[in-house]
Order: C-alpha cells, then sequence, then structure tokens
C-alpha cells in the first residue's frame, strides 16, 4: 500500500512538475522568437543583402526553436531534479536561469550588431581589459541597447507570471517534453554548418547566436583533440609537410633552411645594407583596396604604388585578427595554442628576423598609436631586443588622439600622427642601418578619423563613379564610415612617401607594407576572404617592378628577407629554422605551391592551406585566380590535408608541452 501511494505521489509531482516547467517555459521560447525579430529588422540589412527571403527566415526561426528545446531540455532535467525536493527553490532556479540565459543571448546579439561577427571561444583568449577596450572600440551598447535589455528581462518575468495561470492539457506537455529529448540527442545534425554556405555572411545571420557561443565553448573546454606523444607520430624527412626536411625529433619545426633568394634579381645592390620599414596596416584587406577588388578600390594611393612596386595580389595575412601579425611577419612562428603572442613570458625561446637585423648592427624602432600592450606585443617585441617601443604611452606632445565614440572611447592617435611621430624618430638615427616597424591603427572600429567629412565626400566621389551590381552598391552605402577611414590612412600613406622622399636615407630604403587583416566588420564574402590582403615591396633600389598572381602569405616574408639579405649584402645565412613558411612566390601566374595552417581567431585553428586547396571547417575547397574557392569532393585529398593538418597540431602541441622550438646552440650560432 504504501509503496503504491509512493509511485501514484511520484508520478502526481512528475506531472505537476513537467506541466508548470513547459507552461512557464513557453515564455523563453517567445523570447527567442522576439530576439530574432529585432536581429532581423535591424542588423541582417547590415550583414546579409541578397534580400530577406522566405526561406531564410523560416531556417532562422527553425534555429531558434532547436535551440529553445535543447536548452528547455537542461534547465527542465535540473528544476524537475530540485521540484521533487523542494517546489520554491525550482521555481527560483527556473526564474533566475531563464533570465540569465536571455541576458546572454541579448549580448551575444548586442556583440554580433557592432562586428558582424558571432561571439564564439575567442572570448577566452583575451583579457578582460582587452575585452573592454575592444568593446568600447566599437561604440558599446547605446541606450537603446539598454532599454530594449529591461523590456526583454520585465516582460519575461512578467509572461512568466502570466504563463503559470495558463492550464496547458497534459498532453501537451508531453508532447514538448519528448520534443525536447529529441532535440538532445537529435538536435545538432539540424544546426546549420558553416561548410554548407559558401557566404560566410549567410552563415553568420543564420545561426543562432547562442547556440554558436556555447557549442565553440563546450569544444574548447571539453571537446580538445588527443595528441599523441611526438615519439608516436615523428615522420622521416621524405614523407615531411610542407617540403620541409626535419632534422631534429625533439625540436618538431626544426628543420633545413633552403628558402631561395627571390628578391635579389629585381633590386640593384646599393653599397651599404638597405634600410627596411614595414607597415603593418590595420584592416587592410584586398577586397577594398588594389587592381580587381570587388567592392572596387578605396586606397588610390596605395594602388599607384603597387604599379611601382613589387606586388602580390592573392597574399594572405595568417590570422583573422592583429594577435598573428608580428610573430608571422617576424618569425614565421606556429600559433601556439591562442597565437604565440599569448604565451607572453613563457615563449620559448625562438628565431626572428628582428633578433637577426639586430646583430648585424641595425637599430630597431616599433610605433603604434595605441598601447604596444594590447595582444601582448610589447612583451613579443621586448623578447626580440627591439631598441624603442613607441605607442600611446609615450608618443610625445604635440598629438592629439583620434575622435571618440559615444562611450569617450578611443584606439589612440591616428595613422597621420603616427607617420608623423616616425619621421621624426628616425631622423634621431642618421648613419645608422634602421628597421622600422609600423602597425596603424585608424582602420579600426569605431571608425572615427580626423577630418571625416572631407573623407566621406572623397568617398561619395569615388562611390559615384563605380561601376558594380546593385547588391554590391547598396551594401557600399552602409560602409561609408569604415571606407572613408581607408581614404584616410591612404591619404597618410601619401603624405608619408612624400615626405620620406625628400629624406638622404630614401634612396636606400625598402619599404615592405602588407594588411594585418582583412576589416571585420565588412562581412566577409568566403571562407579564406578573411584571410586576403596585399603585399607590396617598394623601393627606389628597385630595377623592375612585378605583379605576381601565386598565393603567399606572412609566414613567407621572413624567410625571403634573410635569403635577400645574406645573399646580396654578405650577411650570415641562416642553415636551420623552424619557420612555417618556406618564402614568397614571385610567379606572375596565379598557383600555390605554400602548406600552411591559417588561425581565424585566437581559439580557433580550423583553415589549412594546401597546394590548390583551402581546407576550412572540416570542408574542402578548391581555389581559383582572385582566391575564389568553390566546394571539391575528393575523400583523398580530403584525407591527405587533414593528415597534414593534424601533423601541424601534433607539432604545435609538443612544442607548447615540452617549450622546445630552437636549440641553443642555434641560437648562439
Amino acid at each position: 500500500m504504501d509503496i503504491e501511494k509512493t509511485r501514484r505521489d511520484f508520478e502526481l509531482k512528475l506531472k505537476n512538475g513537467i506541466t508548470y516547467f513547459t507552461s512557464t517555459s513557453i515564455s523563453l521560447l517567445f523570447f527567442f522568437l522576439l530576439i530574432r525579430i529585432f536581429e532581423i529588422i535591424f542588423i541582417w540589412n547590415s550583414v546579409y543583402k541578397p534580400g530577406l527571403n522566405f526561406i531564410d527566415i523560416s531556417a532562422a526561426f527553425f534555429y531558434d526553436a532547436l535551440m529553445y528545446l535543447n536548452v528547455s531540455f537542461y534547465i527542465g532535467v535540473i528544476f524537475i531534479i530540485v521540484y521533487f525536493f523542494h517546489r520554491k527553490t525550482a521555481v527560483i532556479i527556473l526564474n533566475a536561469l531563464s533570465v540569465f540565459i536571455i541576458i546572454g543571448y541579448f549580448m551575444l546579439i548586442a556583440y554580433f550588431s557592432k562586428t558582424f561577427i558571432p561571439l564564439g571561444s575567442d572570448l577566452f583568449g583575451y583579457s578582460l581589459a582587452e575585452i573592454k577596450q575592444t568593446v568600447g572600440a566599437a561604440g558599446g551598447f547605446n541606450i537603446l541597447y539598454g532599454i530594449i535589455f529591461l523590456i526583454l528581462i520585465g516582460g519575461l518575468v512578467y509572461l512568466q507570471h502570466l504563463s503559470r495561470k495558463i492550464k496547458l492539457p497534459i498532453r501537451f506537455s508531453y508532447i514538448a517534453s519528448v520534443l525536447m529529448i529529441c532535440s538532445f540527442i537529435f538536435g545538432s545534425k539540424f544546426y546549420p554548418e558553416p561548410q554548407s554556405y559558401l557566404n560566410s555572411s549567410e552563415y553568420n545571420v543564420l545561426v543562432n547566436k547562442l547556440e554558436f557561443f556555447t557549442t565553440k565553448t563546450f569544444t574548447y573546454f571539453f571537446a580538445k583533440e588527443t595528441i599523441l606523444p611526438l615519439s608516436n607520430y615523428y615522420i622521416d624527412a621524405d614523407e615531411s609537410i610542407n617540403s620541409f626536411t626535419y632534422t631534429d625529433s625533439s625540436f618538431p619545426f626544426l628543420h633545413q633552411e633552403k628558402s631561395p633568394d627571390v628578391l635579389g634579381s629585381f633590386f640593384n645592390k646599393s653599397e651599404t645594407k638597405p634600410n627596411l620599414v614595414f607597415i603593418i596596416t590595420e584592416s587592410l584587406g584586398k577586397g577594398y583596396s588594389g587592381e580587381n577588388a570587388y567592392m572596387g578600390s578605396f586606397t588610390p594611393f596605395l594602388d599607384s604604388l603597387a604599379k611601382e612596386s613589387l606586388y602580390w595580389d592573392n597574399f594572405l595575412s595568417t590570422g583573422g585578427r592583429t594577435f598573428a601579425a608580428l610573430p608571422s611577419i617576424f618569425g614565421s612562428l606556429p600559433f601556439a595554442e591562442k597565437g604565440f603572442l599569448e604565451l607572453g613570458e613563457g615563449m620559448p625561446a625562438h628565431f626572428s628576423l628582428i633578433k637577426y637585423l639586430r646583430k648585424q648592427g641595425y637599430h630597431v624602432n616599433f610605433y603604434y598609436g595605441g598601447s604596444a600592450s594590447f595582444d601582448m606585443m610589447d612583451v613579443f617585441l621586448r623578447r626580440q631586443g627591439t631598441d624603442n617601443i613607441i605607442d600611446e604611452n609615450n608618443f610625445g606632445s604635440g598629438y592629439k588622439k583620434m575622435p571618440t565614440a559615444s562611450t569617450g572611447f578611443t584606439w589612440g592617435y591616428g595613422d597621420k600622427d603616427l607617420f608623423d611621430r616616425v619621421l621624426k624618430e628616425i631622423s634621431n638615427y642618421k648613419g645608422t642601418s634602421q628597421t622600422n616597424i609600423i602597425l596603424t591603427l585608424s582602420m579600426h572600429s569605431p571608425f572615427m578619423v580626423a577630418d571625416q567629412d572631407y573623407y566621406r565626400a572623397k568617398f561619395d566621389k569615388i562611390y559615384s563613379n563605380l561601376k558594380l551590381g546593385t547588391d554590391i552598391m547598396d551594401k557600399l552605402k552602409e560602409y561609408r564610415e569604415m571606407l572613408s577611414c581607408v581614404l584616410y590612412t591612404d591619404d597618410a600613406f601619401k603624405e608619408f612617401f612624400e615626405r620620406y622622399k625628400k629624406r638622404d636615407d630614401f634612396k636606400n630604403t625598402i619599404f615592405i607594407i602588407t594588411g594585418d587583416h582583412r576589416m571585420p566588420e565588412i562581412p566577409i564574402v568566403t571562407q579564406i576572404d578573411r584571410f586576403h590582403v596585399p603585399l607590396i615591396i617598394y623601393s627606389p633600389m628597385l630595377k623592375r617592378k612585378g605583379k605576381f598572381s601565386s598565393i603567399s602569405s606572412h609566414f613567407d616574408i621572413t624567410p625571403t628577407m634573410l635569403a635577400f639579405l645574406s645573399n646580396n649584402y654578405k650577411m650570415p645565412k641562416v642553415s636551420a629554422s623552424i619557420f612555417m613558411g618556406s618564402g614568397l612566390d614571385t610567379t606572375r601566374q596565379f598557383r600555390n605551391t605554400h602548406y600552411y595552417p591559417l588561425m581565424r581567431n585566437k581559439n580557433e585553428l580550423l583553415d589549412y592551406l594546401y597546394l590548390g586547396y583551402f581546407y576550412s571547417d572540416k570542408t574542402l575547397y578548391t581555389i581559383t585566380d582572385n582566391l575564389n574557392i568553390i566546394p571539391y569532393s575528393d575523400n583523398s585529398i580530403l584525407d591527405k590535408i587533414e593528415n597534414e593538418f593534424a601533423e601541424f597540431r601534433k607539432r604545435n602541441e609538443y612544442m607548447l608541452k615540452t617549450k622546445k622550438l630552437v636549440p641553443d646552440s642555434l641560437l648562439v650560432r
């Protein structure tokens, strides 16, 4: 009798708990759909412009409903367990979790509205100070978001209270429970995958931002790849990746350095060592710079400079953010876990072009209008022995920072002031061999520069003369503020070179200009587009110019510069290295001879370049001229690339565990 009563009590409590939960959780679904409506009305049009259509809107709502069921399953399990012990506590937990989820979801939407990229595990690659700085740069979350946020929370609490008074049929509650369980078991099979969309912007708008964040976070913390010990997979030289001959299994990236001197034949040799000026340009993407830019070019001066230079139009950054630029350009270094810079003071001993140049008597300066502590760039630069780091903290008097966003935030000094500061500083080292590294800043959110009205008018003039498709022309109007900043930076380049040409040492200077990555606020067209930047090598020492359609990347700059300097200026040769790149390709026709990974953000290593193929998010593409990509199905190629990519990750993991990158004997030598 007692057992039967206990069973009935259990069934009744379970029934009441399920009914209460499903009735209350309906309010969560309502707000999931309400947030999506807000996103469609106020954000979609800025990111995805083929025109809203029924299929896309239906797909978006389906993904939201699926995410609601999945979230409800987890909340429901917690609620029912607690409900059996204490009803009131279960109700409090249910309300708190619902409010927490809506807060998080709306903040993810607000982030997407500023960056046009869903937030994932890259959140965990930044410090709180860096996150605050980045959000402030994007304009913060304005008062409209605050009002909407309060309405959402107030509405959620009210609807939960109201829904508890609604007596839903028990059959409905059971059906809802079954759907939640099915979503938990099978739901992941129906979420969108980036490889299903050639246009990344389409995937970015359709995906549920909460699902994207939670999936990436779970993968980051709990689903990391199991890495075998190096001894279990170390490969022989004739099987080695990237055509490298690896020389020591204790140092997984160490190989013979054979990069050829491909630049020497383009230059007149000077009597003294050339001065070097590296200009890493914030957000200089090929989509809006240079010949055949699909959005039209907004860098008229750089375009004219490229015609007098060595110019690579199918060039790649190695990262989707600035964190990868310095280690890749000056060290051709592996990514480690969150980018090489994030190793901080724990960076293993390594070789770099900066260290090499200092050993050869060069004075090395670094210039940046913001704080060099961001991404721990200053730590890396000090490790290379950089003589002078000039940033916003010691920029000097007589300069004014860029206009502030509504939050009062500014990244620092604009590019015209930065170039002026460079020219003043290098005058202090006349007669000294110099390497000057400049990282620009103005082409960055919040996209506010001095004399912006002038550059808006300049944008309008260029825009009126463009003859592009209607869709692109419509989108360009929305990017007016961003592209006006591109025009400002292009003008800064023009003024810089006009002044530099008047210097006595101009005739003995080589300028290397590239972008750190493409501008993320302008939605990317394809998975590889995020990395597409130009490379310009300009110098009055050039005896012939050249345009190269072959693919190379930041990884290839250091090997090529070392080969050029050692072959033409009697500097020491490097016989062994850990370089990821094998040197710039000066073939004029389109091709790719390189093999290396690309890292889109600090916590995602998902992309790999392999000859004529690009592997991204487990999907294989062929690469065509202008870095267009086409989905390609060939399991033998796919397997080979996945093995190559896994090989890199294994070497990378071993390096992280052992801190073995370069033998001390090689560094001394």
